[in-house]
């Protein structure tokens, strides 16, 4: 069985809850883990799972975003079942971030236009995630730009490899990017008062991390009544 698991963002000002960023997981509540290959998912499934848990979220937020990897991103599958959840939720403001994980065989940049383009016909936004990181790279960013909405920057993705000055010169360069291209941009992995601090010089959009929310279990509808 596949459940949610949800972190929410925040504006940064006023600091308020601003949407909940959804992860799959395999499970319960209290047995669940990390799938292995999430892949094996297919869109449908997610899906179901969403209209069966979105109306929960949306009393309180009806920004929501799920992860895809770059082969589903780019799987015509994936993207004609996700044009349907405007219909099936109306209330409901979906993202599909793009993870920078590599995928196994080689994806095409005309694969990553054609899906970007049809995920926003279908007025699904569409976040970059983890810039800098794995093969979210600023060609990837930049191809994909006319079609994207927000940029996340993860802060933990460089913990214990640059020091901090190393990380916000990193994130200044994204900083600029985000402003020169008109995007949103959401700092994750805010682990403390000081990093929000640190960073408040730099004028982002939004902030995520366990200092302001650790990711909950979120129920389904039946789950709720029950």
């Amino acid at each position: 069985m596949i459940c949610f698991w949800g972190q929410l963002s925040f504006s940064r000002q006023p600091l308020v809850p601003f949407g909940y960023e959804l992860f799959i997981r395999e499970g319960s509540a209290d047995n669940w883990h990390v799938p292995t290959d999430f892949n094996r998912f297919s869109a449908q499934q997610i899906i179901d799972l969403l209209v069966k848990t979105a109306p929960n979220i949306s009393k309180t937020t009806r920004n929501l975003s799920i992860n895809a990897d770059v082969k589903q991103f780019v799987n015509p599958y994936f993207y004609r079942a996700f044009a349907r959840v405007g219909q099936l939720l109306p209330s409901v403001n979906l993202a599909i971030e793009l993870t920078e994980h590599p995928a196994k065989n080689p994806v095409t940049d005309d694969e990553l236009v054609t899906a970007a383009r049809n995920y926003n016909r279908s007025g699904i936004h569409i976040i970059m995630d983890d810039v800098g990181s794995g093969d979210n790279q600023v060609s990837r960013v930049r191809l994909l730009n006319p079609y994207v909405q927000e940029y996340k920057f993860a802060i933990q993705n460089f913990r214990g490899k640059k020091n901090f000055d190393e990380i916000l010169e990193d994130l200044a360069f994204w900083r600029k990017e985000a402003c020169d291209h008109r995007k949103l941009l959401t700092i994750e992995g805010i682990e403390s008062a000081d990093d929000i601090a640190a960073l408040d010089a730099y004028q982002v959009d939004m902030l995520q991390g366990y200092f302001l929310n650790q990711p909950v279990y979120l129920p389904t509808r039946s789950e709720q009544v029950g």
